[in-house]
């Protein structure tokens, strides 16, 4: 199976994102599995996954993962409006 996965801290708080062919994407944040895709084409920049980064706190600051897909996957993790890890897309 191949995954990849994207990886940053931010505020104290661990954001993961994982991709793989079988499970689609996921977004954890501090372990906890905070939104999933299971889509596979993404051929323009879409935003794919988001969560706040504490459940329920509109305060805590929007993590959003903007993902590129077609024949590989790159995906590009944005906390209130600033990129904080992942690909160029």
């Amino acid at each position: 199976m191949s995954m990849k996965e994207w990886v940053a801290v931010v505020k104290g708080r661990s954001i993961r994102v994982v991709n793989s062919w079988t499970g689609g994407t996921s977004l954890y944040i501090d372990g906890e599995c905070r939104d999933r895709n299971a889509g596979w084409f993404a051929p323009r920049r879409k935003l794919w996954l988001s969560a706040h980064l504490t459940q329920d706190d509109p305060e805590s600051g929007l993590v959003q993962v903007f993902v590129k897909a077609v024949f590989s996957v790159k995906a590009q993790i944005v906390v209130a409006g600033e990129t904080v890890a992942g690909d160029a897309i």
